[in-house]
């Protein structure tokens, strides 16, 4: 998944979070199973902004900064 369609990803997935939200507000509202699916996009919101800050990888032949040169 490219940086672009992450961001669209999220964006939907904010978009439904916020729809749930005001129908889980309305009268006789089927409370629990809009929580289910709350927390389902919650997790995959999470996700994905975990995966937005990882560092870049690095190419395995690339050299480590973090390991001392021997001159």
């Amino acid at each position: 998944m490219n940086e672009s369609d992450r961001q669209t990803r999220i964006s939907q997935l904010q978009n439904h979070r916020h729809a749930l939200l005001q129908q889980r507000d309305r009268r006789d509202a089927p409370i629990a199973s809009i929580d289910m699916e709350l927390n389902v996009v919650r997790s995959e919101l999470q996700a994905l902004y975990k995966t937005g800050r990882k560092p870049p990888q690095h190419h395995p032949s690339a050299p480590n900064a973090t390991t001392p040169q021997l001159v």
